[in-house]
């Protein structure tokens, strides 16, 4: 699978109530995909028209079910399929679920990452059978253990998926995030990784090339601002040629993997 089929390198994760963020967004050649929350989303669900005028020709929106545990919760296929009937998102990251280190157990784990997958396997089958959605899901990796990914393994082989996403948003350290990305690549095997919650260039271009793409909030933000707090088109532009190419470097470096203490929260 080429990477060109799937989203690759750096997408802003933007909120679409924010005007400030939809007037810098809007058609900008430098944003070819958008990548919003599946809460966030319901304010362009009731707002189809502010839909229409965001996305350019070239851009294309990515729908995330990847967000706090709080909003996850009782969370269902039906009403994810209800979201994406609505938006017809390019791509959609579904069933999103949490597995923690320190307070879950081995069979805790795998009770939500088998519930993380099925509700893949439904969401996904319910998109393929609708000849009228555009829309091609991303599943989401879950987990940090050799088994966790072989759990997700056997049902990426099952659906034909080969591109996945991995959240890090909530990893302390490069270093932590480095050895799970490695540990996924390993067992998983996938053409491409979509990394959720880092754009930071100089972490991007310690990722392995198996990293095609990455989202985040805070690194466009604040190198997209004026001294006046405003946002520029055209410091954007900047930022995203430099985080792109930093992913298409692609140079990993395991000397620098340390053995200092580091935390890991998955979430």
């Amino acid at each position: 699978m080429s990477e060109e089929r799937f989203p690759h390198g750096p997408i802003p994760k933007f909120s679409p109530r924010n005007s400030r963020h939809r007037r810098l967004f809007s058609s900008h050649d430098a944003a070819p995909y958008l990548l919003t929350t599946f809460t966030n989303a319901v304010w362009l669900e009731k707002r189809p028209g502010e839909l229409d005028a965001l996305l350019g020709p070239h851009q294309e929106l990515v729908l995330a079910n990847v967000e706090a545990d709080k909003y996850l919760v009782g969370r269902t296929p039906d009403d994810e399929m209800e979201r994406v009937e609505k938006l017809e998102p390019a791509y959609y990251i579904p069933s999103d679920r949490w597995v923690y280190e320190d307070t879950m157990t081995d069979a805790e784990q795998l009770e939500e990452i088998d519930r993380c997958m099925d509700g893949t396997r439904e969401v996904f089958n319910r998109i393929e059978a609708r000849d009228d959605l555009p829309t091609q899901v991303i599943p989401i990796a879950k987990g940090w253990k050799h088994w966790h990914f072989e759990r997700c393994r056997r049902t990426f082989e099952d659906l034909g998926l080969s591109y996945c996403a991995f959240d890090v948003t909530q990893y302390n350290s490069i270093n932590m995030i480095l050895e799970d990305v490695h540990r996924l690549i390993e067992v998983i095997g996938p053409d491409g990784v979509l990394l959720i919650g880092k754009l930071s260039p100089d972490h991007l271009r310690r990722c392995p090339p198996e990293v095609v793409a990455a989202t985040g909030v805070d690194h466009w933000r604040k190198n997209s601002q004026t001294e006046s707090g405003r946002f520029s088109r055209e410091l954007y532009r900047f930022w995203a040629a430099r985080a792109y190419a930093a992913i298409s470097s692609a140079q990993t470096r395991l000397d620098h993997f340390g053995s200092q203490s580091n935390v890991r929260i998955h979430g």
